[in-house]
């Protein structure tokens, strides 16, 4: 049996193109986002800073949610993703590691 691994990376600038182009519960992609932090976790999360006509706004994003944005992000840039593939996401300084597993053959 053979296991396929990759990890893509979503720095701190790419997670930003994520919230501005795949739509998430409670956010406002004309927002400006000024600051997006990621949390250690297990399982981790995104803060992400913003502001629009001079109101600033908080927001946390859990760890499913997360993986939810970013399967539809890498299916809008056309990044292959195996639907059965085992995902996990994980922090790695201020990006996000998104870990795919699948098994060939």
């Amino acid at each position: 049996m053979i296991t396929e691994i990759r990890h893509i990376i979503f720095s701190n600038d790419e997670l930003k193109l994520v919230f501005q182009s795949v739509p998430l519960e409670g956010f406002d992609p004309a927002r400006r986002i000024t600051r997006i932090q990621v949390v250690e976790g297990p399982p981790p999360s995104i803060r992400i800073q913003s502001e629009a006509g001079g109101g600033r706004a908080e927001l946390e994003v859990e760890s499913y949610q997360l993986a939810r944005l970013m399967v539809a992000y890498c299916r809008e840039k056309k990044i292959p993703l195996p639907k059965d593939a085992l995902k996990t996401i994980h922090a790695q300084g201020d990006a996000l590691c998104f870990s795919i597993m699948s098994t060939l053959g």
